[in-house]
């Protein structure tokens, strides 16, 4: 039971990005398939509560825990912490103010040819370095929390992520066509290198 609760409110917290990023529905709720700063807004305010509702009502799975030594936890929460950096790799500081809908500040995240197509830096080597960091922030958890529930969580995320590529990509193409099919070709893995 403890785990259908977990994983249902796992997945209520993935509805905002699920539904809410895909441009059939911003241009149904916002009239533009682009979004707004006030579509980021809201789009910001509803995941930042649902993941909330996630740590309110998230509860312990039963299981084994695995008694770690300090050193690897101390390197668990190294690599966690340089998981989270590379997430950020490249980042600026207008670009946060446009991922969160900062008024007055420009869009930096969206599909369309209204943001720069980012093909530079970890994105000329992967063309999804975000997920793949926020995959490796999955992965580290489990060696400094090293028990079933923590190991549930990090596969739901990296699943959720791994199964949002195809998605993101055909809206890329959609949005972009020839320049992301063009991108594509000079970077051919998605999250890692030589592998995927």
């Amino acid at each position: 039971m403890v785990l259908k609760w977990s994983a249902a409110i796992f997945k209520i917290s993935d509805i905002p990005h699920l539904v809410m990023t895909r441009s059939w529905f911003k241009k149904a709720v916002w009239g533009s398939a682009a979004g707004s700063i006030g579509e980021r807004q809201v789009y910001i305010t509803i995941s930042v509560l649902t993941w909330i509702l996630v740590f309110v009502y998230h509860r312990p799975i039963p299981g084994p825990v695995v008694v770690v030594p300090e050193w690897l936890r101390f390197m668990g929460m190294l690599g966690f912490i340089l998981s989270i950096v590379a997430f950020f790799e490249g980042v600026t500081f207008p670009m946060i103010d446009g991922l969160l809908g900062v008024p007055g500040a420009t869009i930096s995240h969206s599909h369309g040819p209204e943001t720069p197509l980012f093909t530079e830096g970890s994105y000329a080597r992967v063309r999804h370095p975000m997920y793949r960091a926020a995959i490796f922030t999955g992965l580290c958890s489990m060696i400094f929390h090293p028990n079933a529930g923590q190991l549930l969580w990090a596969g739901l995320i990296g699943a959720t992520f791994i199964a949002f590529i195809p998605v993101e990509e055909r809206q890329m193409i959609e949005a972009r066509g020839g320049d992301y099919l063009e991108y594509r070709k000079k970077t051919p893995y998605r999250l890692f290198r030589g592998l995927w």
